[in-house]
């Protein structure tokens, strides 16, 4: 059975902090497989004049050896 994919979302005022953030999520990941990634630029909620960027992330971890089809059990 397939599992739903998980999201993981990231938010930064600057663009190298964001991107500072994601390559370390990126390689703390053994093994990923990336389906979708959103970006938006927003104004925050607090009195701040910088833009926040959210970047999300819909990913799947590499299935279980009982999910790969043709897995049977001796």
């Amino acid at each position: 059975m397939l599992k739903p994919p998980k999201v993981k979302i990231f938010m930064e005022t600057g663009a190298s902090a964001i991107e500072e953030k994601i390559n370390g999520w990126l390689a703390s990941q053994e093994q990923i497989t990336i389906i979708k990634t959103e970006t938006v630029v927003t104004a925050a909620a607090e009195k701040s004049n910088n833009p926040w960027i959210v970047i999300t992330v819909w990913y799947e971890l590499p299935p279980s050896e009982r999910d790969r089809p043709g897995f049977r059990i001796a």
